[in-house]
C-alpha cells in the first residue's frame, strides 16, 4: 500500500499530521508531506486520508 498527497490540493492545515505525525510532516513549502517510513499503520493512515477537509491523501 502506499500513501500519497496531491500538493496541488493541499493546503497545509497540518491535520493529517496532527493525527499521524509518525508518517506526516508539514514541509517549508507549508504543505504535508508523507515521510520515509519503512512501514505505518494503515488505519492511521486511512483516517488521516478522511480527515483531510481537501481530501489531498490517498492510501492505495
Amino acid at each position: 500500500m502506499a500513501v500519497k498527497i496531491d500538493q496541488d490540493v493541499c493546503i497545509g492545515c497540518g491535520v493529517c499530521e496532527g493525527i499521524y505525525p509518525d508518517l506526516f510532516e508539514m514541509g517549508s513549502d507549508g504543505k504535508a508531506h508523507v515521510k520515509n517510513v519503512s512501514s505505518y499503520d494503515n488505519d492511521l493512515a486511512s483516517d488521516a486520508a478522511s480527515q483531510c477537509p481537501v481530501n489531498a491523501i490517498s492510501v492505495e
